[in-house]
Formats: structure tokens, sequence, C-alpha cells
């Protein structure tokens, strides 16, 4: 696939996973979280470790890039530029403290897409003036996922996100079976998604009930 056409897969198919911390899969190893993934039909999954080194990183995640190219799933590193090309992942989405979307771009090179956390207005047109191909929009509400998380997005920042706004949207942030129709009668279209999915006993359960909720 190309970079254009993975880019289009986040406006056409909903779900968005985020795998890579482990303390919240209910012990499974994340290669096996992918697996899950992978087998309930999820095309988009960024992999988002903060608590190993490198080179334990990156033998996962190669292992997990591979897994996802051979079942046409687009997958995508957080944070790390360096780990993304070292394991050819499709996409590097970066936060606002990690290298600027310019930077990732000259290293990792044009055909990887780029995804920005945004939590404002003001962030939202630096991604589009710092070329970004996406935006993660969020928290959209509170979340125990992510320790250091902004607060929640604004309804201004939200207005002008359905209404103004350019680049293609990924929600973020506290998103569940319980809140996530909410979000698309809105008009959002893509939703990532962590506890809500990979905190499951049973991810395929947890994918089709989304899938389901947002027919």
């Amino acid at each position: 696939m190309t970079k254009d056409e993975h880019v289009k897969r986040l406006l056409m198919d909903p779900v968005y996973a985020i795998m890579g911390n482990e303390e919240l899969c209910l012990g499974r190893s994340n290669l096996s979280i992918a697996k899950a993934l992978v087998d309930s039909g999820v095309k988009i999954i960024q992999y988002r470790e903060k608590h190993k080194t490198w080179r334990e990183k990156y033998t996962e995640a190669s292992a997990i890039s591979r897994l996802c190219h051979e079942n046409d799933v687009t997958f995508i590193m957080n944070d790390s530029t360096d780990l993304a090309i070292a394991c050819g992942t499709d996409g590097i989405h970066v936060g606002q403290d990690d290298a600027p979307a310019p930077i990732v771009r000259q290293l990792a090179g044009p055909d990887v897409f780029i995804g920005v956390s945004v939590n404002t207005v003001a962030e939202m047109k630096q991604a589009v003036f710092d070329g970004a191909d996406y935006v993660g929009l969020g928290p959209m509400f509170p979340t125990q996922s992510k320790k250091d998380a902004d607060e929640v997005v604004t309804p201004g920042t939200v207005d002008f996100a359905l209404h103004e706004y350019t680049l293609p949207i990924v929600t973020i942030g506290g998103i569940s079976l319980a809140n996530v129709r909410g979000l698309y009668d809105q008009g959002f279209r893509s939703f990532a998604m962590i506890s809500a999915i990979v905190s499951q006993p049973d991810i395929n359960k947890a994918v089709a009930g989304i899938r389901n909720i947002l027919k």
C-alpha cells in the first residue's frame, strides 16, 4: 500500500488499536495481543511501548511489523523514529514533546505517513503547517491509559475539528463501547482505543462489538 492508501484507511476503517503496555493486557504478551488483533480483523495497529529497552522493542516490533505486513495491516510506531525505520513501519505517530513532524519526515523519508497528537486548535494548525498526514485528537474523555494525558479537548476544539479542519482526524482518549457511537454521530470516523480492546478478555468480541455499534 502507498502512504496515501494507508492514510485513507484511517477514514474508511474506524478501529485503530493501540498496543504496547503489557500491564493493560491481562498478562498477555505484546506479540500475542498483535496476533489476536490481526485475527479479529483489525487493520490499523499502533505500537506504543514505554517500558522496554530499545533492543527488546526492536525484536518485538519487528515481529509485529512482519505479522502486519503479511496480513495487509497498517502498522504505526509511536514516538521512536529510529525504531520505526529499523522495523519498517508504515507510519510514525509523535506527540507534542517528540521530534517535530518535519524532522521525522527528513529522517523517515517521503513514503512513511506521520501522525501528530493534538489537543488544541493551535496544535492542529501547527500540524498542518508541519506537513503531518493526520492528527490524533484527544483526550476526548478522561483516560487512565495515559498517565500524563492533557485535559479533555474543549467544545470549541471539537467544533473546529468537525467543521473547519483539513487533515484526517483520529480521536483518542477514554473511548469505549459506551461512548464511541456518540463520537461517530458527531461526525468523527476514526477511533483509537487501548483498554477498550487490549484490556478485554476476548479481543475478537471487543472488536466485533465496536464494529457492530458503529454500523
